[in-house]
């Protein structure tokens, strides 16, 4: 009789672990909160473009082998995305390189981040950017020399053709999935061999060590005249939104006059009438001494493999999340 394995989460982690325990020989069943497949990776179509549901997901990487992997299940376009920060000093393209020296001059690091990254940030994560820890602040592009306007440096990079909800089809393929479960359904399941846990690590403990903090968002939609760019960062606090995207760039839609577009408001999450997703990690305060007391319990659990942004409380990339995942299943 084949072994059990319970996902706890239809996101890019719980996917990954699926497909990869279904090649093990694994019956595998997926326990998902929400009405669909694809985490917040979801996508759909609106007025003849596709939106994603959550904010924009890019998939780019340097590793060989998720870049292999995810191109199992879907084609990739070679959509890049292109970046402007609205500044006090008006629109100029980011990553800062020769083309925003040109614009508006030579700056130092510190004049960068007061025009392009401070307010934003502070907006994002409600604090100030002196007590930002560095696994936040280095995620910021850094100053780069020629005229590249793709806002990532991997070598690898694109949105899947045909869209998420697709890939993730092809990846769960003969996987059992259960959608609009409560947080504890998969515990119904009767002595799984494995249980691969992508949500909340406190939510696991019923929040034994208190509660992890985490930024949820807000989306507003509207359906208006293209803009000039993918996506507009708001980097001065008179505007409350973080940024603004048009998703009809994913897939060109050159021919298209209007475009849907989505602004993204920062919140902190809901816990008393869960009316929002919990997003990022606040990796900062009191939350990583009471993350640590959280993994050590992780590590106590038996035949538990907790991975993901939210289980393992990093704000970590799409694949990260899969190349974190391949490595713990390959150890089984």
């Amino acid at each position: 009789m084949a072994k059990k394995a319970v996902i706890v989460g239809c996101g890019i982690a719980g996917a990954t672990a699926a497909f990869l325990l279904k090649q093990k020989g694994y019956s595998v069943e997926v326990f998902e909160t929400r009405n669909h497949i694809a985490g917040n990776c979801y996508d759909e179509e609106i007025h003849g473009v596709t939106v994603h549901k959550y904010g924009a997901h890019v998939f780019h990487t340097n590793r060989d082998k998720v870049w292999s992997f995810v191109n199992r299940f879907a084609k990739f376009n070679d959509f890049c995305p292109k970046v402007w920060a609205n500044t006090k000093e008006g629109l100029i393209p980011i990553p800062y390189n020769d083309i925003t020296k040109t614009a508006i001059g030579e700056k130092s690091k510190d004049q960068i981040i007061d025009l392009i990254f401070r307010d934003y940030s502070e907006k994002m994560w409600g604090e100030s950017w002196e007590n930002l820890p560095g696994e936040i602040t280095s995620r910021i592009p850094k100053i780069r020399e020629g005229t590249d306007r793709c806002y990532h440096k991997d070598p690898y990079f694109g949105v899947p053709i045909g869209g998420y909800v697709k890939m993730f089809e092809n990846m769960l393929e003969g996987v059992k999935v259960h959608l609009s479960c409560t947080p504890t359904d998969w515990q119904t399941t009767k002595n799984p061999d494995l249980v691969v846990y992508t949500g909340p690590i406190d939510q696991y403990f019923k929040y034994c060590r208190g509660r992890l903090d985490y930024r949820s968002l807000v989306f507003e939609w509207s359906r208006e005249k293209k803009q000039e760019v993918f996506q507009i960062n708001e980097c001065n606090k008179d505007k409350t939104w973080l940024r603004s995207i048009d998703h009809s760039f994913f897939y060109g839609n050159d021919h298209l006059e209007y475009g849907i577009v989505h602004r993204e408001y920062s919140c902190a999450l809901d816990t008393v009438f869960n009316t929002n997703e919990p997003f990022y990690p606040v990796n900062f305060g009191e939350n990583p001494n009471r993350y640590k007391q959280y993994r050590e319990l992780a590590r106590k659990e038996k035949n538990v493999i907790f991975t993901g942004r939210l289980a393992t409380y990093k704000y970590i990339d799409l694949d990260t999340a899969v190349s974190q995942t391949m490595n713990k299943i390959k150890h089984i």
